[in-house]
């Protein structure tokens, strides 16, 4: 059963590249009666944002509207209502070791009850460059007069591998947006 520890190395440097995310925290505010009706989804920083980040994003909207009752136009045409997106990613690199290391150790114990002992390790590969990324999601909805009807926020931190898809993060911040919709005004909570 020699394959065993190897098997077990593989597995723990397999956990060891995915991502870590902390908890959403959400804040919202409201009017009174939050309308359903016709939606348009709109980018506020069009010209910041990856486009294909953003698709992630409006998908996920998409859903998540159309689940409270709204009816999502199809871009460029224009709602009774519309939701304004704001997306802002703050990265920062960060390397980070191997997970995985070998130790070599002993040990000596001498006859009057006091043990020596010593030991070396090192890494197994190289780690994969990391980095720490805290993202804001904005959206705020508002009639076609400029009326606000709702707005929110959504900030979570992840640390990843460098160059991972942005898909799960937008669907987390949406879902952490729209988890009790449309929420107490004023009031932050933190969605796992």
């Amino acid at each position: 059963m020699r394959i065993a520890p190897f098997l077990a190395i593989a597995l723990l440097a397999g956990c060891a590249t995915a991502p870590t995310v902390s908890p959403v925290e959400v804040t919202r505010y409201r009017v009174d009666n939050v309308e359903r009706g016709t939606i348009s989804i709109a980018a506020a920083n069009a010209g910041d944002i990856d486009p294909v980040s953003f698709r992630a994003y409006q998908v996920a909207l998409t859903d998540a509207l159309t689940a409270q009752g709204y009816t999502v136009l199809p871009e460029g045409q224009r709602g009774a209502m519309v939701a304004t997106v704001m997306i802002d990613t703050e990265r920062s690199a960060s390397s980070r070791r191997s997970p995985v290391s070998i130790g070599l150790g002993g040990g000596t114990w001498s006859g009057g009850g006091v043990g020596l002992g010593g030991g070396v390790s090192f890494p197994i590969g190289r780690g994969r460059p990391r980095e720490a990324v805290r993202t804001t999601l904005a959206v705020k909805i508002d009639k076609r007069d400029g009326a606000g009807v709702w707005e929110g926020r959504a900030v979570t931190q992840s640390v990843r591998p460098v160059g991972v898809s942005d898909d799960a993060l937008a669907a987390r911040l949406v879902h952490g947006l729209f988890t009790g919709f449309p929420g107490e005004s004023g009031r932050t909570i933190e969605v796992k």
